[in-house]
């Protein structure tokens, strides 16, 4: 899963607490996790041109090791991370000069006017990210509590590509200076990168990465044709031919907050629909439900829902979802093969003719899954 606090949030370097962080890990060992995304903003970690600041590599050389000491492994998360609308920027990332976009850049928890510059294409951006690989590769890699690192969070949501080539050369750029410290990437997309047409091909992408993720909202996607845990199964099974069928596939999985044996059977079929589609990681969005005293602070000000998404609650105890997720990855599923669907397409065709393209493929999915229980098991001749 992906740490944030109950009393901060995503805030948790903006406002780090040494204590906090040794018992929040703490507490994610004792539920049985044992793999964390730390999301490093860029402006906490890249706050001016140059290198990240000293005081960020000690907070993060502390928190590696409490990770360590509870084995635990890390995916420390790079570059623009999407959280709702809102992405955590520096000055020099925002242009100032544009109009406000749908976007809202954030600098230490509060909304700055304009809107991010490109970090695909920027010069200036460009060179601050080769930095950042610089300074954190040349102290970490190698770190027996990093398993891999992501180049991003969802970034077409927050800094859409305005050309398919320059995302992908981006990647490639991005994802070899870290291969040259021997260390492993990976890319966490959005979910409407595979139901939306927004600049973003992710087989072009996966060719880059060791990994390929996908954050989902279970509750936000534009899927209308196939429902209940169908969705879900669709959806892993479009994303990974969309990628190529090949790439590790990895979910994170986020969803407002259910009550009772309904949640609990949501987080337990979600994983089983996963692993059963053959993806290779299944993760739960946030750790920790957040507390009022975020809730007037980006980007819970206009998505609230974000602070109901996480597996405990504010007092640290399970949710009713993160219950049902709990018990469920307990049992160490075994990873299945992948299972991509359609077993063609013309993914050029697929991005040009959206959404009529994306219904008709729900339409047919459904279609030949008619009446499999759950709706897990794919069929063999679609």
């Amino acid at each position: 899963m992906t740490l944030w606090a109950a009393d901060v949030g995503p805030y948790v370097w903006h406002e780090f607490d040494a204590d906090r962080m040794r018992n929040d890990i703490a507490a994610v060992a004792a539920a049985g996790f044992r793999t964390l995304r730390l999301l490093l903003p860029w402006d906490a970690f890249m706050p001016h041109p140059g290198r990240v600041p000293g005081i960020r590599l000690r907070q993060l050389d502390t928190v590696l090791s409490l990770a360590g000491e509870q084995g635990i492994v890390t995916v420390p998360v790079l570059f623009a991370q999407a959280l709702g609308d809102c992405v955590m920027l520096p000055a020099y990332a925002i242009d100032v000069n544009t109009r406000a976009s749908v976007v809202r850049p954030v600098t230490d928890a509060v909304v700055q006017p304009g809107r991010p510059k490109d970090q695909y294409t920027d010069s200036l951006l460009t060179e601050v990210q080769l930095q950042w690989i610089e300074s954190l590769l040349s102290a970490f890699a190698g770190h027996p509590a990093i398993a891999m690192w992501d180049l991003g969070h969802d970034p077409a949501g927050v800094m859409r590509p305005r050309r398919t080539e320059q995302q992908r050369s981006w990647c490639a750029r991005m994802s070899a200076a870290i291969h040259a410290y021997g260390q492993q990437t990976m890319l966490t997309l959005g979910a409407d990168d595979f139901l939306m047409a927004r600049g973003v091909r992710p087989a072009l992408l996966a060719r880059e990465v060791d990994t390929l993720g996908v954050a989902v909202d279970l509750d936000r996607m534009h899927l209308t044709e196939v429902h209940g845990i169908a969705r879900t199964a669709f959806f892993a099974q479009l994303a990974l031919r969309l990628s190529g069928g090949e790439v590790p596939l990895a979910i994170h999985v986020s969803t407002t907050e259910r009550k009772g044996s309904e949640a609990e059977r949501t987080a337990r079929d979600t994983i089983e629909s996963l692993v059963e589609m053959g993806c290779s990681g299944v993760h739960a969005m946030w750790w920790a439900e957040c507390d009022e005293r975020v809730m007037s602070v980006p980007p819970f000000d206009r998505r609230p829902d974000m602070a109901r998404r996480g597996v405990m609650n504010v007092h640290g105890e399970p949710t009713s979802f993160g219950a049902g997720w709990t018990a469920e990855v307990a049992h160490e599923p075994e990873r299945q093969p992948a299972q991509p669907w359609p077993a063609h397409i013309d993914i050029d065709d697929y991005y040009s003719s959206l959404p009529e393209s994306l219904v008709d493929l729900q339409r047919s999915w459904d279609s030949g899954n008619e009446g499999m229980p759950a709706m897990l098991s794919p069929r063999s001749n679609h």
